[in-house]
Parts: structure tokens; C-alpha cells; sequence
């Protein structure tokens, strides 16, 4: 689908009105965030996001140039490997659509196997951790080549324990 592009997140107004945005859709504070941020907490959270050095890089998915989500990655650590039961360097993905019109257009799963693909790694394995119950998620990364692994229980960012499917995806 050549419609979808990645770019960089900018550090500037329009992508934070956007991110603000999308916090208030339902199910990106339902799955993401399990709040709504202040416009300043978004702001002071993706600005450090934007440097070169980042170790958490933020690419905006475009739609056909309209900007629909975003899509995010960090270095698996030791300690995320030995709790995604992983022996192997590789990235874990975080991704969202924020506007409920590019629901089920296949948007997601293009996203991913472009990170995926700027990423360019060999030998490496991609971990994405979904909620159970995010049943379109879990179809959207099974569609890319996500396999679920296993079922880990860990706090949200609210602090409330939840089952997630912890799935994986061997380049």
C-alpha cells in the first residue's frame, strides 16, 4: 500500500496538536495511554523524542500525506528481553491510529513493515505487547507475521495489572 508513508516526528505545534488530538480518542487512551495528558505532558514527553539521539524514535503515519497515527520503537534492553523471554537483539514496536475514518484500511500493518523495513536489521526479532482484549490489534500485528507468544501481566500506565499478549516477529 503506497498510500502509507513514515516521517519523523517534528518538534513542532502542528504534531503536538495532533498527538493531543488523538490522546482523546477512546481507544488510544483505552489501549495507549489510559488517559487523556495535559497538552504540556505531551509536549515535554515527545519533544525528547524528536533529537537525533532519541532512544525511543517517533515517525508519524501518513495517509495518502494526511497524518492518521503514529508509530514508535525502542532497543530491546536486557531487561525487556529476559521478560519477553528473548535471547536476541532486536526492537520493540508501539503503534496507534488516532483518526477513527482510517480504522481497517490496512494502515497499521503497512506501517509496521516499514519500520520494520527502515529499521533494515537481519537476525533480529520485533516484539510488540498488546492488550488481550485489543482484539483489532492483535489482528493487525497477527497480519504482518506476529505470533503470540505468551500471556504476561503487567501494570498499565495507571498502575492497573492487565493480561497482554506478549508477540513476536523473527525477521
Amino acid at each position: 500500500m503506497d498510500k502509507v508513508k513514515l516521517r519523523l516526528l517534528e518538534n513542532k505545534e502542528y504534531d503536538y496538536n495532533l498527538l493531543y488530538k488523538w490522546y482523546h480518542n477512546k481507544n488510544v487512551y483505552t489501549y495507549f495511554e489510559q488517559r487523556i495528558p495535559s497538552y504540556q505532558e505531551i509536549v515535554d514527553k515527545y519533544s525528547k523524542r524528536t533529537s537525533l539521539d532519541s532512544i525511543t524514535p517517533v515517525y508519524m503515519i501518513l495517509y495518502n500525506d494526511i497524518p492518521v497515527g503514529i508509530i514508535q520503537y525502542s532497543k530491546l534492553t536486557n531487561e525487556t528481553k529476559k521478560t519477553y523471554h528473548v535471547n536476541q537483539d532486536g526492537y520493540e514496536i508501539d503503534i496507534f491510529i488516532g483518526e477513527n475514518d482510517y480504522y481497517h484500511k490496512g494502515i497499521g500493518s503497512t506501517a509496521i513493515k516499514l519500520l520494520i523495513d527502515i529499521l533494515n536489521t537481519r537476525n533480529n526479532i520485533f516484539v510488540m505487547v498488546v492488550e488481550c482484549e485489543n482484539i483489532n490489534a492483535i489482528k493487525c500485528y497477527q497480519k504482518v507475521g506476529f505470533v503470540k507468544s505468551f500471556i504476561i501481566n503487567e501494570e498499565n500506565t495507571i498502575g492497573i495489572m492487565k493480561e497482554k499478549i506478549v508477540m513476536i516477529y523473527n525477521r
